[in-house]
């Protein structure tokens, strides 16, 4: 839920999990705490700028990976590499355009130190990620998509790593009224071009982290074939990634504590009529990257003022997280 909408406030998660609003304010903390939600953060969405996802994949011949990974972070497109067994290495970015593809992919290449790389021009399938932000997109551009406005750009800013900031401070910080606020929030966000999304790191609470390379007969539906594997495995998090010039290709990555789950996975997966070979792969080691993406909305707000401590005392009220 916390995905789905990170602006959900406390009382809605309690009423929708029938818990208290103390207790979903608790297990927020901790799992903020040991690591698994890394905050919420704003951005304008990969769609709306027109952006070219892509992942670079393949076998990494370095001898220590985490100064390779130190590097991949210093080219303005990459946004996340994660490292799986036997030095494999998967390497996401937003291009601007479809022509800086070569360049970025000869940028992994050898600061990853792949001899033979796959590159895939990422895509959105329907039906084959859940409905919320995955890295970055959820989707095709809107055609009705209205131009961002520099009140648009300022309230991204003021969200940009608190996406949770309250309505009454947004509007302290862009100086304009709550109202006014509100009502561009939930145009950006009923269009599209504002993607408000909070990142997770599922292994620190206890899950793998898997990736599973499906590879279809010449005859397969990707799509028809994503959406079934899917719906008869149930993971903690799960979607499909296609690529638009890998046709009989499909990336499976799914999130699971549970071994026998993932095995009846690879097996039914691998006798499907459709699939010709499964790899699957553990990934141990994720980083994640700030973008020319993230640069974008760098819009001057006026700096929120922290409100003046006061000594409590017996009319007044705690304010509520």
């Amino acid at each position: 839920m916390m995905a789905a909408n990170p602006r959900t406030n406390f009382q809605e998660l309690a009423k929708a999990l029938r818990i208290s609003r103390q207790a979903v304010h608790h297990r927020i903390q901790v799992l903020t705490d040991i690591g698994v939600i890394k905050g919420t953060i704003a951005s304008i969405s990969i769609p709306y700028l027109d952006a070219v996802p892509v992942v670079v994949f393949g076998r990494s011949k370095a001898a220590s990976i985490d100064e390779n990974l130190d590097r991949l972070g210093e080219n303005e497109s990459s946004c996340l590499a994660a490292v799986a067994g036997g030095n494999f290495v998967y390497v996401e970015g937003f291009l601007r355009d479809i022509s800086e593809l070569d360049s970025f992919a000869e940028f992994v290449r050898r600061t990853a130190e792949m001899s033979e790389p796959t590159v895939g021009i990422a895509r959105f399938d329907e039906g084959l990620a859940p409905p919320y932000s995955v890295d970055g997109g959820k989707g095709k551009r809107n055609q009705r998509y209205k131009e961002l406005s520099p009140l648009d750009l300022k309230i991204i800013a003021s969200l940009k790593d608190n996406a949770r900031r309250p309505v009454t401070e947004i509007a302290e910080m862009v100086e304009v009224t709550p109202k006014t606020v509100r009502r561009h929030l939930e145009d950006m966000i009923s269009e599209g071009s504002l993607c408000i999304s909070a990142p997770m790191d599922l292994p620190s609470g206890g899950d793998l982290f898997l990736i599973m390379h499906v590879n279809l007969r010449d005859s397969a539906d990707k799509g028809e074939v994503g959406r079934r594997l899917m719906s008869k495995h149930y993971f903690q998090d799960q979607y499909i990634r296609t690529f638009s010039n890998l046709p009989g290709f499909l990336m499976w990555v799914f999130w699971s504590d549970q071994m026998t789950e993932i095995r009846k996975a690879l097996k039914e997966t691998s006798q499907d009529e459709y699939v010709q070979s499964v790899m699957l792969n553990f990934a141990y080691l994720e980083r994640i990257y700030a973008t020319w993406r993230d640069r974008l909305p760098a819009v001057q707000t006026r700096p929120h003022r922290e409100p003046k401590t006061r000594k409590p005392h017996s009319g007044l009220r705690t304010q509520q997280p």
